[in-house]
C-alpha cells in the first residue's frame, strides 16, 4: 500500500469512526426533546409535562421487573429526578393501582380528561419515533 493510499484509508476510517460516534449521540438526543415535544403537542406547561411523565414512570416502575423498567427509564433523560420531583411535589402520594389511578393523579397538575388519557399513548408514540422500539413495546404492554 502506498503512503497516499494509507493516508486516505486512515482518514476514511477516522471519518467513519466520527460519524458512527455522532450517530449514536444523535440517537440519544431525541430523548432530550420529549418534554418540549409533549408541551407543544398538548399545550401544557413544563411542570405539567414533567409531573405527568414522572407519574407515568412511577406507575410503570410499579409494574415492571427492574431490568425492564431500567431500560424504559434510560430512554427518558433524567427519569429518576423527574420521578423524585413527582413524589416531592405530591403528584403521586401512594401506589397507582391501575391506569385510572395514574390518570387521576394528574388532576393535581390541572390535567383532566380527555388529556390525561392521551398522555401515556403520546409517550409510547414518542419512544417509537425516537428509535426506542423495545422500550416502546414494554411501555405499551404496561399501559394497555
Amino acid at each position: 500500500m502506498r503512503r497516499s493510499e494509507f493516508k486516505f484509508t486512515y482518514l476514511l476510517l477516522a471519518a467513519l469512526a466520527c460519524f458512527s460516534f455522532h450517530s449514536r449521540a444523535i440517537a440519544a438526543d431525541p430523548g432530550l426533546s420529549v418534554i418540549p415535544q409533549l408541551q407543544e403537542r398538548f399545550g401544557m406547561s413544563e411542570a405539567q409535562v414533567r409531573g405527568s411523565l414522572g407519574a407515568l414512570l412511577v406507575f410503570v416502575r410499579e409494574r415492571l421487573p427492574k431490568p425492564e423498567f431500567d431500560r424504559v427509564s434510560k430512554s427518558i433523560p433524567n427519569a429518576d429526578r423527574i420521578m423524585r420531583e413527582t413524589r416531592l411535589n405530591g403528584i403521586v402520594t401512594g401506589p397507582l393501582d391501575d391506569i385510572g389511578d395514574y390518570q387521576a393523579s394528574l388532576a393535581s397538575l390541572g390535567v383532566g380528561q380527555p388529556l390525561a388519557s392521551q398522555f401515556a399513548p403520546a409517550v409510547v408514540e414518542y419512544l417509537g419515533s425516537a428509535g426506542f422500539q423495545q422500550e416502546r413495546s414494554i411501555l405499551l404492554r404496561v399501559i394497555k
